[in-house]
Formats: structure tokens, sequence, C-alpha cells
């Protein structure tokens, strides 16, 4: 099932709360600290979605949100550069995440703008799982601040055999 344009306005709203919600956890849980490398990274990445949810920076709409994860990782970079930003796991989670998504909205934009295609396929669906999936986890991420796929059991249990 694929996102379609009337469902998608619900998703984008509760992708931008929920980096809302990750950067004041990131504010409220550094108070005291001296490391503000979690709220720099989801104050970015707030604005990014939020940004991206209303201005459109080119005529086609994937064209554009590619455009914002390309300009998120590029600021990501430069502010690390910089050493604005500490090097975490979350950070190059998101880089990773956000490469991903870009390419991912490149093929579809390729899809609809380059072939014309506009019968549903297998990966209009997988794009928009795996998009909002890839948000998702990038939230849990800066919540966590951790690489949330080396937290999935990716191994469904360990046998550890000793000989007696």
């Amino acid at each position: 099932m694929y996102v379609t344009e009337p469902l998608m306005v619900y998703v984008q709203a509760f992708t931008q709360w929920g980096f809302l919600m990750a950067f004041l956890y990131c504010l409220t849980s550094t108070i005291n600290k001296e490391n503000k490398s979690p709220v720099y990274l989801s104050a970015l990445m707030l604005c990014s979605y939020v940004f991206s949810g209303y201005i459109d920076l080119l005529e086609g709409l994937y064209l554009s949100w590619a455009l914002y994860d390309f300009i998120t990782i590029l600021a990501l970079l430069i502010l690390k550069y910089l050493k604005v930003l500490k090097c975490s796991k979350a950070f190059y989670f998101i880089i990773i995440s956000l490469t991903t998504n870009a390419v991912l909205t490149l093929i579809m934009h390729y899809d609809l703008y380059v072939l014309y295609n506009i019968e549903p396929w297998w990966y209009w669906s997988f794009y928009s799982i795996g998009i909002n999936t890839i948000d998702i986890l990038m939230m849990l991420s800066l919540v966590l601040n951790r690489n949330i796929l080396r937290m999935l059991p990716l191994k469904p249990f360990k046998l550890n055999l000793k000989k007696s």
C-alpha cells in the first residue's frame, strides 16, 4: 500500500511532530550536560522536516525532498567539521538514513516524472513504507542516541554449546 496524497498530509504532520518531540526530549535531557550535540542534531532535523513541508525548493515534490535531504547531510557534515556536533552513533545513523531516503526519493522522482509511470507498482509501496520507517527510526535514534539497527536482533538466537 502506498501513501496517497490526502494521507500524506497526516503522515507529514506525524513526522514533524515526532522530530519536534525528539528535539524537546534532547533539549530537556541535556540541560545540565556539557555536550549539546543531540540538541543541535535534533534541531537541524526538525528544521529540515518542517521547512520541507512548507517550502518547495524545486518544481518536483520528490526532487525537492531529495534536495532537502542532501542539504541536511551537508549541514550535518559542516557542523561536524566546525566541531559543533560531536560524532555519535545517532549522527552516523542519521547520515546513512538521510542518504537512503534521498536515494529512494530520487528513484521515485525518476519513476513518476521521467518515466511518467502512473500505474501503482511494488516500488511505490516499498517507498512509502521504507521512507516512513526510516523517519521513525531516525526519531528513535535521536531520543536514544543510538544506532537503532544495531539494537534490533538480526539473529533470532545464538546457541552457546560448551563441551563438558
